[in-house]
């Protein structure tokens, strides 16, 4: 794992995603290792040479978080990083800003998949408003080691989740990315039901930087649902998703949970279609990446 620390003019950056005005995100990199790691288009711009995963920039920024800018907007940690990777129970530097934005009296949303964020329950709590969101893509542990190598344990994100939930925080899931075939929407819900009602789902969205290795994972551990995945992302077929985002709109309704659905959307990339080779990993072909969510 490489570690290096960068200088960084600011942390903030204005967002482009929904509900965010500002996003900060304390480090370039994450060690979670995730499979279908959208953000992985980053290396890129960063000049490294490592794989994804195997390096992580530490941004260090000697100035303050301007104040009068952040007063009540809303601010996101993180978009393209987990504010709580494994580094920051060294480097902390989620903590000093999380002090600052308690000073700017920001309000907070955080996505992680760590149980760390417990560490800052305390300073979560001078927020004028926070929402702490869990990110789980399954809720079997097997599965987890496979797809999130680096992250938090099922177990312990849930437990995470119940200590935030009794400190009398906000809190979130995000049930995402859901692979077909592969992740449970409806476990994941079981296990995190008694300490939150918030709930957002959205499928996986098969990336240039990841397609390759994600495939190779499905063609090595369920060969079976291949003809799944070409009828969704090569023949670009909704019909998986439509009947998804139903069956989590009725089971919403009936167990009265607060949900956002994205699954049903159309693809944010087009794709080639193309007659895969037979007795080998199915490749699909892709535009090139585009920078988002910076």
């Amino acid at each position: 794992m490489k570690i290096t620390t960068v200088p960084a003019r600011t942390y903030v950056a204005t967002s482009k995603i929904p509900g965010a005005d500002y996003v900060i995100n304390p480090y370039v990199g994450c060690p979670h290792k995730c499979l279908y790691c959208y953000a992985e288009y980053m290396r890129k711009f960063t000049g490294h040479t490592e794989p994804w995963g195997e390096f992580l920039d530490v941004k260090l920024c000697a100035s303050p978080l301007p104040a009068r800018q952040l007063f009540g907007q809303q601010v996101l940690l993180s978009s393209v990083t987990d504010p709580y990777n494994p580094f920051e129970q060294k480097y902390q530097l989620t903590r000093r800003i999380l002090t600052q934005l308690v000073q700017c009296q920001a309000c907070v949303s955080i996505l992680t998949k760590s149980a760390l964020v417990v560490r800052d329950i305390d300073l979560l709590k001078q927020l004028p408003a926070c929402e702490v969101g869990f990110s789980f893509s399954t809720a079997d542990e097997i599965i987890r080691q496979q797809l999130e190598p680096g992250a938090s344990s099922v177990a312990a994100r849930v437990q995470a989740l119940k200590t935030v939930h009794e400190a009398g925080l906000a809190t979130a899931v995000m049930a995402a990315p859901l692979l077909p075939g592969i992740s449970d929407w409806k476990r994941i819900v079981e296990v995190c039901l008694p300490y939150t009602r918030s709930f957002r789902f959205d499928s996986l969205n098969m990336r240039p930087s990841f397609q390759h290795k994600l495939m190779d994972f499905i063609e090595v551990n369920y060969p079976h649902l291949l003809p799944l995945y070409n009828e969704i992302y090569l023949q670009g077929k909704r019909t998986y998703w439509e009947q998804l985002a139903k069956d989590i709109q009725n089971y919403a309704a009936t167990h009265h949970l607060d949900v956002e659905i994205y699954c049903n959307k159309p693809s944010s990339f087009s794709f080639t279609e193309h007659t895969p080779r037979p007795a080998k990993a199915k490749t699909l072909v892709f535009p090139p990446d585009e920078p988002q969510l910076f």
